[in-house]
């Protein structure tokens, strides 16, 4: 009985050592070109390693299914700049977080046009974050689902 109490032990303290601390959860709200309305979320994390490392999502307000875009993120702390691939090389946004802001470029996957994106940091509740959780936690099981 001792033995199984402290492989269970040893197990959670093993799981509780990799697991993830976040370090922020942010939305954003802005426009692409001027014109074309996004909103953002952020997840900046740090996993037992440690290794910092971004998640996010992102959709058109304008879209009435609702439907976000998972991206794949490479985070440069030294310089606070985000690369982020939309899934399926959708396009790329690369992006400078100043104050509140994120501020850079969407890329399309050919490179041939470039369009601004400013964006701007909104206060978020936590009955939203669990919401923007879900949908992070729901596109990548979309995405990575065998």
């Amino acid at each position: 009985m001792k033995s199984k109490i402290a492989t269970f032990v040893l197990f959670l303290l093993s799981t509780y050592a990799y697991s993830q601390k976040i370090i922020s959860q942010e939305l954003y709200e802005g426009k692409i070109d001027d014109k074309i309305e996004i909103s953002l979320y952020l997840k900046v994390a740090e996993n037992g390693c440690p290794t910092i490392y971004s998640e996010g999502i992102y959709k058109y307000k304008s879209n009435k299914n609702k439907e976000w875009i998972l991206f794949n993120i490479t985070f440069s702390e030294s310089q606070n700049q985000f690369t982020m691939v939309e899934h399926f090389n959708t396009g790329i946004l690369l992006l400078k977080r100043e104050n509140n802001q994120l501020i850079g470029l969407w890329i399309s996957p050919d490179g041939k046009k470039q369009l601004k994106v400013e964006l701007k940091k909104v206060k978020i509740n936590p009955k939203l974050i669990e919401t923007l959780e879900n949908a992070l936690d729901n596109e990548n099981y979309q995405a990575n689902d065998c």
